[in-house]
């Protein structure tokens, strides 16, 4: 079973912006990495350019997918934080509205104890 890890709303935001960080390092090292096929194909000819070639494209492609996966992560965190201040919302506005009928204490019921 995995285990439950909880976060404070401005624990959340701290953790979004790691994850909005890597995701733009990322997304900026895939496409320098695929970049390096054009100059690989340029610098070299031989038997072993074409597979230089196509080992930076797919790491490129790879260093790409998972930016796109940490951004995925980063917005399904927001919506998750979003959902929880929301809960905290509604709570808060539901305990606001409780009314407690006025009762008077029976004093004799305490002498008793």
């Amino acid at each position: 079973m995995a285990e439950v890890i909880k976060l404070a709303p401005e624990e959340v935001d701290r953790v979004m912006g790691v994850i909005n960080g890597a995701y733009t390092e990322m997304d900026e090292v895939a496409s320098g990495i695929g970049g390096h096929a054009g100059i690989v194909s340029t610098a070299y000819h031989g038997s072993g350019t074409s597979r230089a070639v196509e080992t930076y494209e797919d790491l490129g492609k790879a260093g790409a997918a998972l930016a796109h996966a940490l951004d995925g992560l980063s917005r399904d965190l927001g919506l998750t934080a979003n959902t929880g201040r929301e809960t905290d919302a509604d709570a808060h506005g539901a305990l606001n509205q409780v009314t407690t009928p006025n009762i008077p204490a029976d004093l004799t019921i305490a002498a008793q104890i």
